[in-house]
């Protein structure tokens, strides 16, 4: 009975985690579509170059934080013995959160076999934290202007958020906090002053 109840507990746990990840990563989506509709100028010649790792990461602070909560949330419980910590099940929760993305994805690889409607324009909007890469790649409209090789490779790019999750997992697992790093670092050498 005890044991038919953790596994309940872990399987909500689980969805309510890859849940978090998903709504982190519509969060993260619209503050990138923001970026990428303020920084639109950028996105001729080389102005791309500095784009992509501006939306990169103005887009991966709430999918960060969350997972790091939830690497942090899973050091706790397995310090008190209450889990066993995997350092990689970010990946997991990643994945998870992205299926709604992973099955758009595919979806917009069978677009160009003819078996969708050319719907690039939306598929940058709802993946704007790759929309510079994207247009780095081909920034076409056009779905018969994109190769095969293309496809797959602005489709294997969707998969970004899953890294910056398990990123920020592994981080929370380790209890290291980039951003108190930073403020302490800044406080330390405002005494030496």
């Amino acid at each position: 009975m005890k044991q038919n109840e953790e596994k309940q507990s872990a399987r909500k746990l689980f969805i309510k985690t890859a849940s978090a990840f998903f709504l982190s990563h519509i969060g993260g989506i619209i503050i990138a579509f923001i970026f990428c509709f303020g920084l639109s100028s950028l996105f001729q010649g080389n102005g791309i170059y500095v784009l992509i790792p501006v939306i990169l990461f103005v887009y991966s602070y709430p999918v960060y934080g969350t997972m790091w909560n939830a690497g942090h949330r899973d050091l706790n419980a397995a310090n008190f013995g209450h889990t066993v910590l995997y350092r990689w099940k970010g990946l997991v929760y990643g994945v998870a959160g992205m299926i709604p993305v992973i099955v758009i994805s595919l979806a917009f690889i069978l677009s160009k076999f003819g078996l969708f409607f050319n719907f690039i324009m939306p598929y940058k909007i709802i993946n704007a934290e790759i929309w510079p890469i994207i247009n780095l790649i081909n920034p076409s409209i056009y779905l018969p202007e994109f190769s095969y090789w293309q496809i797959f490779l602005i489709a294997l790019c969707s998969l970004i958020p899953v890294l910056i999750g398990e990123f920020g997992y592994v981080m929370g697992t380790y209890d290291i906090s980039i951003k108190q790093k930073l403020v302490y670092r800044k406080e330390k050498s405002d005494k030496h002053e």
